[in-house]
């Protein structure tokens, strides 16, 4: 007997992630957590067979005629930039350029609403379709984004502009200070987030891995993001090519640079141990045929951010393709306003297609590839794939966090299957007609 409400979400084309897509599917709902998912049919004769009948006539069944899809997951942003969105809105002639830009609205002496910006900025990401993200954050009063709508994901505090002597004498203890008034909000996880090679001496990125690991947190890094983080060694194990520069103690990436030694940003991360399945980076532009190895040797995850990479000027887009064919692990984000027309992650997935398209990948799983990327791609970036509170797949037990997409649906054929999914992929973004955030309606266009 449930003594709560059961409420079954029922569509022509329901996609678990998980198991195989579902034509005429329906997903039963029962408090915050995922009861049954099959076909609608199946559903409701297990229901029948489960409820009692008090139970039965409060069963409620709301039908959808599109997809329903786990709710998606935002793998990169920064939601307390959702104000700036008049430097994401410009073009730039180099990644400095933006920069320059960036700093110009950020350092303003004028207040910035962090909190409401970043308030904001989950509202947009639920009305997305989107109900879990990892969120960056750099100012404290935004690090409640994900929990004032009750989101899952992770807050990573950001630690950025330090350098070796001001980190030994002040960072540690400054970093603990700042999680722990971070921490005194109940309803968020915390990570830690060291901003990029290029911004942090060998210091910090030697300590911060550690600190995040003795706490407890997962790690998200900006990495290979910029043409100064690509290396000019040979595509060949780093075994052998390291051997030149990693027995001193740099300074930093930049030292190294600046010496002549052409070792990529991800190279030199990986000797200071930064890398290991707890940790995901952000945008993987940069990255050789031996990065991608290193990568995938550790567990990293990838955290594709195309039309960001556009904005900022990357000078060239992220190894889409490679990424695909030689199986690393990827993730989409959207980055923020501030570097990004919009934080609909949607819209990040069919460049991802199309740039797959564009490098050569020619197998027709790409759409699939796609969306395993949106959902339990972008959980398990942030370790959020198993265990009781996982997202981004729909089977019993699962929080019940559903998206629902307005778009033509063809399941007539099973090619009629394929086309939508491609479909959606392409076009879906905008499409969000539903959420559903553990088990409640948040953004409703339907019912």
């Amino acid at each position: 007997m449930q003594s709560q409400q059961v409420i079954v979400y029922s569509a022509p084309l329901v996609v678990p992630i998980s198991m195989p897509v579902i034509v005429d599917g329906a997903v039963a709902v029962c408090g915050e957590r995922v009861l049954h998912v099959g076909t609608r049919s199946w559903v409701l004769e297990v229901l029948h067979e489960e409820l009692d009948a008090q139970a039965q006539q409060g069963m409620l069944e709301r039908h959808f005629d599109g997809m329903l899809l786990p709710g998606l997951v935002n793998a990169h942003t920064h939601l307390q930039y959702t104000g700036m969105s008049s430097v994401g809105q410009k073009i730039y002639d180099s990644f400095r350029a933006w920069e320059l830009a960036f700093d110009e609205v950020y350092d303003a002496p004028e207040e910035k609403p962090w909190k409401r910006w970043a308030y904001d900025g989950a509202r947009q990401l639920l009305e997305s379709g989107a109900t879990s993200a990892a969120d960056v954050v750099s100012d404290i009063q935004a690090v409640g984004a994900l929990g004032s709508h009750g989101m899952h994901g992770i807050a990573y505090w950001e630690v950025m502009d330090w350098e070796n002597e001001a980190w030994s004498r002040e960072g540690a203890r400054t970093l603990i200070s700042q999680l722990a008034e971070a921490g005194r909000n109940r309803d968020i996880r915390l990570g830690i987030s060291p901003h990029a090679p290029y911004s942090l001496g060998s210091g910090p990125l030697l300590d911060l891995p550690d600190i995040a690991r003795g706490l407890g947190m997962r790690l998200h890094i900006h990495l290979g993001e910029t043409p100064v983080e690509g290396g000019a060694f040979p595509s060949r194990l780093s075994n052998l090519t390291s051997h030149a520069w990693s027995d001193k103690n740099w300074d930093g990436y930049l030292a190294l640079h600046a010496a002549g030694f052409e070792a990529s940003a991800i190279q030199f991360v990986d000797q200071l141990g930064v890398l290991g399945p707890d940790v995901h980076i952000a945008h993987g532009v940069y990255a050789s045929r031996e990065d991608r190895r290193i990568l995938r040797q550790r567990g990293v995850s990838v955290a594709l951010c195309p039309r960001s990479n556009r904005v900022t000027c990357t000078m060239r887009d992220a190894p889409v393709a490679r990424y695909l064919e030689e199986g690393n692990p990827i993730a989409i984000g959207t980055d923020s306003l501030s570097s990004c027309p919009s934080l609909d992650v949607m819209d990040d997935a069919a460049e991802v297609y199309r740039l797959a398209v564009e490098q050569g990948y020619d197998r027709d799983d790409l759409s699939h590839r796609i969306i395993r990327a949106l959902t339990l791609g972008g959980a398990e970036s942030m370790g959020l794939n198993c265990g009781p509170d996982r997202v981004g797949q729909i089977n019993p037990g699962a929080l019940a966090d559903l998206a629902f997409f307005d778009i033509p649906i063809d399941v007539s054929t099973p090619m009629g299957v394929e086309e939508t999914l491609d479909y959606f992929v392409l076009k879906g973004a905008g499409s969000c007609r539903a959420t559903l955030l553990s088990g409640k309606l948040v953004h409703n266009r339907i019912w």
